[in-house]
C-alpha cells in the first residue's frame, strides 16, 4: 500500500533473523509452563530449525538478488511473484486446516481460539500507531511500522506446523496461522485503505484503487530520479 518500502524490507529481514532465536525460545517457555515435561521432550527440534532455515534462506536469496540485480523491472516482477506465492500459501493452508474432522475444522472451534488468535493483530496495530505517533515518525513510516508489528510471517508458522505435526494435530496447528492470516488481511486491508485516503502513504489519495494497489509509487519516483 505504498508506505516506506525500504523500512518494511529492513524490519522484515531483522524480525525473520531474530525468529531463529525467539521462536524456539517462546515455544520452550510456553510448552514448559503450559504442558507436561514429556511434551517438551517430544518436540521435533531439528524439524523446527529446518523450517526456519528454509524460510530465512529464501529471504536472504531475495535480498541478495535485489542487491546484485539493479533493475526496477526485476524488483516489481519479484514482488508480483511473492504476492502469488502468498496467495498460494493461503489456499494451501485453508485446504490443510479443513482436512480433519470435528474440532479441527477452522469454523468449528471454541470462541477462545478466535479471540486469542486475533488479539495480537488488533492490539499490535493499536499500540504501534500510538507509539509511532508519539515518536513523531513520518506518516508513511508510521504505516510501515504499524503493519510490520502485527503482520506476522505466517509462512514460518505454516512451515513449522508442517514439519512438527501429522494428521489431526497438523490440521489443528495449521488453523492458527490460517485464521491469523485472515484476520490480518481484513484488519490491515481496512487500515491501509484508511491510511491511503488520509494521505499517510506515498500513493496519491485521488489515484484509482487498482492503480494504487498494483503500482509501487516509491519505485516510480526512484526511476524518475535516475532518469533526471
Amino acid at each position: 500500500f505504498n508506505a516506506d518500502l525500504a523500512l518494511s524490507v529492513t524490519m522484515t529481514a531483522i524480525s525473520t533473523m531474530l525468529s531463529v532465536i525467539m521462536l524456539p525460545l517462546n515455544l520452550l517457555i510456553y510448552a514448559k509452563y503450559s504442558y507436561e515435561d514429556d511434551i517438551i521432550s517430544s518436540l521435533d527440534w531439528p524439524s523446527l530449525f529446518k523450517a526456519l532455515i528454509i524460510v530465512i534462506a529464501a529471504i536472504a536469496l531475495g535480498l541478495f538478488c535485489s542487491a546484485r540485480i539493479h533493475s526496477h523491472r526485476f524488483n516489481m516482477m519479484a514482488n508480483k511473484i511473492g504476492n502469488l506465492a502468498g496467495i498460494t500459501l493461503v489456499v494451501f493452508s485453508a485446504t490443510m486446516t479443513n482436512t480433519g474432522g470435528g474440532d479441527s475444522q477452522i469454523w468449528e472451534r471454541d470462541w477462545d481460539f478466535y479471540v486469542s488468535s486475533a488479539a495480537p493483530c488488533v492490539l499490535g496495530l493499536i499500540v504501534a500507531n500510538i507509539m509511532t505517533s508519539c515518536l513523531q515518525l513520518k506518516k508513511p513510516e508510521r504505516v510501515t511500522v504499524s503493519i510490520e508489528c502485527c503482520y506476522q510471517n505466517v509462512g514460518i508458522a505454516t512451515s513449522v506446523a508442517l514439519t512438527m505435526f501429522d494428521g489431526e494435530e497438523l490440521a489443528l496447528a495449521m488453523g492458527v496461522p490460517f485464521f491469523y492470516g485472515i484476520v490480518e488481511a481484513v484488519i490491515l486491508g481496512f487500515y491501509c485503505i484508511v491510511a491511503w485516503k488520509m494521505g499517510w502513504t506515498k500513493a496519491p489519495t485521488d489515484a484509482p484503487f487498482w492503480s494504487m494497489l498494483l503500482t509501487s509509487y516509491e519505485v516510480l519516483v526512484a526511476e524518475k530520479m535516475e532518469v533526471e
